[in-house]
């Protein structure tokens, strides 16, 4: 099978994975004041800072201390183009496929947190729970979101974010 023919059937699992997570349809109000779930603080406190820029708007980002984390914190700077067609999370194609090997597999995401589905290397920002599980091989959690959830959440369908690390930028 090619590369493109393999990617392709990946691109169709991860888009029937995540139509499955959100048949619900939820939607975030736009009152809401989204947090970051303090069981996560801990896991992340040794890892790095990184910054989601879209417009006038900045997201902080804690990357939690793993090897797949690293792969990624490695890729940045980056543009990328984040697309919403459900309702519960911003998700967008990294410029190449992050290994798994180092993460744990999560079936069930949190919102304000930061996954990525190892078969094609799509990047999730997680804002909203709808109570169904991802199916195998799970996601790889990267890190949690800090500040500005409710920002990304209200951005719309699709937005442009220019991902950094915190110190590039001297935030």
């Amino acid at each position: 099978m090619t590369d493109a023919v393999t990617a392709a059937a990946w691109t169709r699992c991860l888009a029937h994975a995540l139509l499955a997570t959100v048949l619900a349809g939820c939607t975030l109000p736009a009152n809401s004041h989204i947090t970051r779930p303090l069981s996560t603080a801990a896991s992340v406190t040794s890892g790095m800072a990184m910054l989601l820029r879209f417009g006038d708007q900045t997201v902080t980002v804690a990357l939690a201390d793993t090897p797949p984390s690293r792969q990624f914190a490695a890729m940045l700077p980056l543009t990328l183009q984040l697309t919403d067609a459900w309702g519960q999370a911003k998700a967008g194609r990294l410029p190449r496929v992050l290994t798994a090997q180092g993460g744990t597999p999560v079936h069930d995401p949190t919102p304000g947190e930061v996954y990525f589905w190892p078969p094609s290397g799509v990047i999730a920002v997680y804002y909203d729970d709808l109570g169904q599980e991802v199916p195998d091989p799970g996601l790889v959690r990267l890190g949690v979101v800090n500040t500005g959830l409710d920002k990304l959440a209200a951005a719309g369908k699709q937005v442009t974010v220019q991902i950094e690390p915190a110190a590039a930028t001297g935030s």
